[in-house]
């Protein structure tokens, strides 16, 4: 039987459905790409429970438990007034320790260990682009809106939509736009959504070369995306297949300038 401490009490833990934790995750992500601590903000799904006076076998409060629980935290100590809160946790959890694709285990998703690896993922992303790596910088839902559909907009006949992402961030570096400004971060963060992890580009021969695939991030958008265990282990597979084939023989150059545009 799993536990957490809460104010002095404790609170068994069960198994909870996957659209809990997804309703729980989708709550706290535009919270954390505006730089707040996932344990902060487990800390105040809970103290906002107990104001509110929630029971303990609530689904979304057991998903913030079992959330807390898989990232170290045993037990939790909160000030109603202050909203100050006080951790008991466990000096490792091995959950760096393991494979990134067993977190998506059936066991795995019912008790949160799913949802954590993903956000913590999606919010420490990084893409190494002509040998440097590059940070990718959470952008909102309504920044990326425009510029996917841009991209969207700009795929050619028959092109892969990876290829369409490197393709229009080169895009963006020849229009003069800086590393740090919306359209490139936007564009960087379309290419770790589709799991690119490296790639290079020349701006003045208008090629780019596709050189890797995040497993990892593939693990974790196929959970987001709603894939059951079987997809989940496919989509990383296929990441994993593309990487060998990458290693087997130089990557192709693929020619920007030079496609016809459907």
């Amino acid at each position: 039987m799993t536990q957490m401490e809460v104010n002095n009490v404790l609170v068994e833990l069960k198994p909870q459905e996957r659209q809990v934790f997804a309703q729980l995750l989708n709550s706290m992500l535009p919270a954390m790409v505006g730089g707040k601590k996932i344990i902060e903000l487990l800390c105040s799904v809970i103290a906002e429970g107990g104001k509110r006076g929630i029971e303990a076998t609530n689904p979304t409060y057991q998903a913030a438990l079992w959330a807390m629980y898989q990232i170290g935290v045993r037990g939790v100590r909160l000030n109603q007034e202050t909203n100050a809160a006080d951790l008991k946790t466990e000096k490792s959890t091995e959950f760096d320790q393991q494979s990134f694709e067993s977190h998506f285990t059936l066991g795995n998703i019912a008790t949160g260990r799913a949802m954590v690896a993903a956000m913590l993922l999606f919010t420490n992303r990084s893409v190494r682009i002509n040998n440097v790596m590059q940070p990718v910088v959470p952008q909102t839902i309504e920044v990326m809106k425009p510029i996917n559909e841009a991209v969207m907009k700009s795929r050619l006949t028959g092109e892969e939509i990876h290829v369409t992402a490197a393709r229009y961030y080169m895009k963006m570096i020849e229009e003069g736009h800086a590393m740090d400004s919306t359209q490139v971060r936007g564009a960087l963060q379309v290419l770790a959504d589709l799991s690119v992890a490296a790639f290079s580009y020349s701006v003045e021969n208008k090629t780019f070369s596709i050189e890797g695939f995040n497993e990892a991030n593939a693990c974790a958008l196929a959970y987001l995306q709603g894939m059951d265990v079987d997809q989940i282990v496919q989509m990383r597979l296929r990441a994993a297949n593309a990487n060998a084939r990458m290693r087997g023989a130089p990557a192709p150059q693929v020619a920007a300038a030079r496609r016809r545009r459907s």
